[in-house]
């Protein structure tokens, strides 16, 4: 399978709107990354993905860890330090595919992706080059591409009336409409897409493009509350989401 690509200034336009400035590390090599184990012999592995000013030591302070824990105190997880640079360089989706192919091959039997903001559209483009390779995905307000792609998703009257494109690898020009006819595939589900849930606050930046998305997803699996774009709002959402599949897998 030919290994997809990103449009190095597609991403540029579309992600600038995020921050005016974003951490700069090298992404010549692998994304820096740790480990926050749980139990011995845990078969479960969470990979979460950063937002766009995110760093190691700020996805640890913003508890997302603790948060798992707290449900699946069996699970492992792995903090990528998955930034800005590497989708700009186009090396987000083949280093994520490496992380996730590396946690199969080392035993873990359950793979969850949790993805903030600039991860969570990294999430959604995983999912779109590689369907179904993990049992999960947690999205904390995702980005969700320009405003002109979300104008024509609103103008059609909605996923269920937009015109998806044909699929196709994501890469230059056509990343976005790729995601969203992602999105659409899973909203022909009924109910949406069980392995996916969503998670934002009442006065987050992107809560206004959240139910754009929403019929993708079981609407039990939407979580909302009060919060804004940071940690401290998210962290709380997801340690909901956890906690809901901790029931519904018992």
């Amino acid at each position: 399978m030919r290994m997809p690509t990103l449009s190095r200034w597609t991403l540029l336009i579309a992600l600038g709107m995020l921050t005016g400035c974003y951490p700069i590390r090298d992404t010549s090599g692998p994304p820096a990354m740790k480990m926050l184990p749980g139990a011995a012999s845990a078969r479960t592995l969470v990979i979460v993905l950063p937002g766009i000013a995110d760093n190691l030591a700020s996805l640890e302070a913003g508890g997302i860890g603790t948060a798992v824990h707290d449900a699946w105190p069996d699970a492992d997880v792995l903090l990528v330090e998955m930034t800005i640079g590497y989708y700009k360089n186009s090396r987000m989706l083949p280093a994520l595919h490496d992380i996730v192919s590396s946690a199969k091959g080392k035993g873990y039997r359950h793979v969850w992706l949790v993805g903030a903001s600039l991860g969570g559209m990294g999430a959604l483009l995983y999912d779109t080059a590689w369907p179904d390779q993990v049992e999960g995905i947690v999205l904390l307000a995702p980005f969700l591409g320009e405003d002109s792609m979300l104008a024509e998703i609103r103008s059609a009257g909605g996923l269920a009336r937009w015109t998806a494109p044909a699929p196709a690898t994501p890469g230059p020009g056509n990343w976005q409409a790729q995601i969203w006819r992602r999105a659409k595939a899973r909203a022909s589900r009924p109910g949406g897409d069980p392995r996916v849930w969503l998670a934002y606050g009442d006065r987050d930046t992107f809560a206004p493009n959240m139910p754009l998305l929403a019929p993708a997803v079981p609407r039990e699996h939407i979580v909302t509350g009060s919060g804004i774009h940071e940690w401290t709002s998210w962290t709380p959402l997801a340690a909901k989401v956890f906690a809901a599949v901790h029931r519904t897998s018992d």
